[in-house]
């Protein structure tokens, strides 16, 4: 499965990170820096990104999934302005199952103004025409920014996985919903 390096929506750009620099990793650390109080909470990797140079590493990750075409990641910018918003990723992708997953986090300036669900939407549409048929998305429970998101885009909610991984910052398990929407439902 071929995904293309560019997508446009109306507000965004999302542009696949296929041939990351260090530049690029510099920017993107500047913001998870910034946000990583929210985004830690959630998501296990922030707390170990602790520099550029570990940004640019899982850029280069990113990349080879890209060209294995296993996994699709893209830094989703402002169409007008091409400022960083935040990531969002097409992973997991299951050819024969036809079924793949969406993750994503934005930068806390870019927070609250509907970024993140025209992105999913983009990035879903371009996957349903690429022949996914399931598309999933997990969040923390306790993340009701990231559960909004996939609410609002129509996904169902199949259930929970309670207590699933454990929480190194709340030092507590933590449970997670479940979405899913298929290529029928849109």
């Amino acid at each position: 499965m071929n995904f293309p390096k560019k997508i446009k929506s109306d507000r965004i750009e999302l542009m696949g990170v296929h041939k990351p620099t260090f530049e690029l990793a510099k920017e993107i650390y500047a913001h998870i820096k910034e946000t990583r109080a929210q985004l830690e909470v959630f998501l296990p990797w922030a707390d170990t990104t602790k520099s550029p140079e570990d940004e640019f590493v899982a850029l280069q990750n990113f990349a080879q999934k890209f060209d294995k075409k296993t996994s699709f990641a893209y830094i989703i910018r402002e169409k007008n302005t091409h400022r960083f918003l935040g990531c969002i990723e097409m992973m997991d992708v299951d050819t024969k199952n036809l079924s793949a997953e969406i993750g994503y986090w934005l930068s806390k300036k870019a927070c609250g103004n509907g970024y993140m669900l025209e992105a999913v939407r983009a990035l879903e549409k371009v996957a349903f025409e690429k022949g996914i048929n399931r598309i999933v998305i997990r969040n923390d429970v306790e993340n009701i920014k990231s559960a909004n998101v996939a609410r609002n885009a129509g996904y169902h909610l199949d259930g929970v996985l309670r207590e699933i991984r454990f929480n190194d910052k709340t030092k507590q398990f933590a449970s997670l919903n479940v979405w899913s929407k298929l290529k029928s439902e849109v």
